[in-house]
């Protein structure tokens, strides 16, 4: 088996020098793809420390470097993650030679490789093979198609019946399709998993029947998104996609590597509130969840001059606002931080709501602060957990609106 190096968020570990200086240059050549607000990696005196990241990473020596969440959570943690990802969503990929067979590891690359299997067959049973009108250059002795006119001209001296024309024609043989069977191909060669593997190597030539396996695609089809006749093909797509926008990935042509996925852990803290308040509406329809916004809190003579931007917002049917939510990844002590609780009161006070509430990744009980001055507005800070890293989708939404709706109806009752 390969070597592997296993380490937990934000815990430092006193690794010997050369390690340590793998470590963190694998870590850093994930920030061009990532893009990370704060240092992903830190040394101090010999202890590394790794934070806002998660997954793995291939480091130079071949250890796969893999990093597990900083809060408690169960070995199903990766299944979480990528039931989070979106088409927006940012990862890692590394390269790593082929993958031994053997029994079937759960770690991120695996269950994504599991994930994107799922999808991408359930769209072809369901759709059949992706097909889209290409546009195809080619010299005719048929004027069968759009003729270039000023290519004609410039060669009709030499051959009078050689047509340069354009056709479009129907085809699975696409940028989209391509792109779904190289990245089978690249997950199929990061698997353990051999009936995984197999699965991937039959959805690699299914994607794309009677054509060659593609050895590149066009770099800009990562950045297209799929036409809507191919809905089904979208959540596949969404981790092709991502995938895809490595560039190390598009341009293999000897398919040499398998897959390391890393993952910045903070923006699907993020994607689940979003997803929580979203089915609080559903749940209860007199109160409205709307896209993230700034709102200003600062002018200088009419300009803004500061703004805020809670990560979640609802109001109820008139419009007024109900409660504020900010994210924050972190593993919080017994009271909020300071800059999250002034970050948290500030944005409530500009918004004018009575109510502010923090969350947590983690599954901790919900706690009501009773808050002193802002005039009652907020009148009331709350901290909950909204459990990250058990999340199912569909199910866990809505059990975490139902918590939500319970903690908005017991702070409604509070008289501070």
């Amino acid at each position: 088996m390969e070597p592997r190096l296993r380490l937990r968020e934000h815990e430092g570990v006193n690794l010997p020098r050369e390690t340590a200086g793998l470590v963190i240059d694998a870590v850093q050549g994930l920030e061009a793809r990532l893009q990370p607000r704060i240092p992903q990696v830190t040394r101090t005196e010999g202890v590394v420390k790794i934070g806002n990241l998660i997954g793995s990473a291939r480091m130079a020596d071949g250890t796969v470097l893999e990093v597990e969440p900083k809060v408690p959570a169960s070995s199903s943690w990766p299944s979480a993650v990528v039931q989070l990802l979106n088409k927006e969503s940012r990862i890692s990929v590394t390269g790593s030679q082929r993958s031994r067979q053997g029994h079937a590891r759960q770690d991120l690359t695996s269950v994504i490789a599991f994930e994107y299997a799922r999808r991408l067959e359930n769209a072809i049973s369901k759709d059949g093979p992706l097909q889209l009108f290409e546009r195809y250059r080619l010299n005719s002795r048929r004027l069968s198609g759009r003729l270039d006119v000023s290519a004609y001209t410039r060669n009709a001296w030499r051959d009078p019946i050689l047509f340069p024309v354009q056709r479009d024609q129907l085809t699975v043989a696409n940028d989209f399709a391509r792109g779904l069977s190289v990245v089978s191909h690249a997950f199929r060669r990061s698997v353990s998993d051999s009936a995984l593997s197999a699965q991937l190597l039959r959805l690699e030539s299914a994607v794309i029947p009677g054509h060659p396996l593609p050895e590149h695609i066009n770099p800009v089809a990562a950045t297209r998104p799929m036409p809507s006749q191919w809905k089904n093909y979208r959540p596949a797509w969404d981790i092709a996609a991502a995938v895809l926008r490595n560039r190390s990935i598009i341009n293999d042509p000897g398919h040499s590597i398998g897959l390391e996925v890393a993952v910045e852990p903070w923006p699907l803290l993020e994607t689940l509130l979003e997803r929580t308040l979203a089915a609080v509406t559903r749940a209860a329809p007199n109160i409205v969840f709307g896209a993230k916004r700034r709102y200003p809190i600062l002018k200088l003579r009419g300009a803004i001059a500061g703004s805020v931007e809670p990560d979640g917002v609802l109001r109820d049917d008139t419009g007024q606002v109900v409660a504020t939510f900010e994210a924050k990844y972190t593993l919080p002590s017994t009271h909020p931080s300071e800059d999250h609780r002034y970050q948290a009161l500030a944005t409530a006070a500009v918004l004018h709501s009575p109510i502010a509430i923090l969350v947590y990744p983690g599954a901790e009980e919900p706690r009501i602060y009773d808050v002193q001055g802002f005039n009652g507005q907020p009148m009331q800070l709350a901290t909950m957990g909204l459990e990250l890293y058990g999340y199912e989708r569909g199910s866990g939404e809505k059990r975490r609106a139902d918590a939500v709706l319970r903690l908005l109806g017991t702070m409604a009752g509070r008289t501070p």
